[in-house]
């Protein structure tokens, strides 16, 4: 295959390399459950639903405006739907938890990314990941890398909470290909959102 005038092809983390799997909220709300629990802190299933809706619905308006969102910023604006004040020691519990709940997911690579991605490279076509970061931040993202063997395929990151905004902004679309050594963004292609 020719490459043609293309030097780069940029890829999205999520649904693109890797697939998404909801199963960590299921964890997310058997670990919260556990932890509120032993802290004498009752609740009930929906009001766990609302609060975990809320953090959703903050790191979505977030997305939306083109405002970074964190991992403490999303646990806080769930915790609002909480019955009760939660003293800040548990709430650095709920954070570990929340992150934790989705590092133990099972993750995987969609079918035939980690080929294609060598036929890439053996095609002298840089490679870079361009993502949006929600509440994983990127230095984990980047583990995840490592754990399903890809990194090495990849010349650069560009994820949003490194570099201040989220796609479609063409700023994270400039600083990746900067990144790259690309300065003409028509010698790029990018797959995904």
């Amino acid at each position: 295959m020719q490459t043609g005038k293309y030097q780069a092809v940029t890829y999205d983390f999520w649904n693109t390399l890797i697939a998404e799997t909801t199963n960590s909220l299921d964890r997310r709300r058997a670990l919260w459950t556990k932890i509120l629990f032993e802290n004498n802190i009752e609740i009930t299933q929906q009001q766990l639903d609302d609060a975990f809706a809320e953090g959703w619905n903050h790191f979505d308006t977030n997305w939306r405006n083109n405002i970074q969102s964190t991992l403490e910023g999303v646990v806080s604006a769930a915790l609002t739907k909480l019955p009760s004040t939660i003293p800040l020691n548990i709430k650095d519990q709920l954070i570990d938890a929340y992150l934790e709940a989705s590092e133990s997911t099972p993750r995987s690579l969609l079918p035939d990314v980690k080929q294609t991605l060598k036929q890439l490279k053996e095609m002298n076509l840089r490679l870079a990941v361009i993502c949006d970061v929600g509440t994983i931040p990127s230095s984990r993202l980047l583990l995840w890398r490592e754990d399903l063997n890809v990194y090495e395929f990849f010349d650069y990151f560009g994820f949003s909470d490194e570099i201040g905004v989220y796609k479609p902004d063409s700023k994270i679309f400039n600083e990746t290909l900067t990144g790259l050594g690309i300065s003409d963004p028509s010698q790029s292609i990018h797959v995904g959102t």
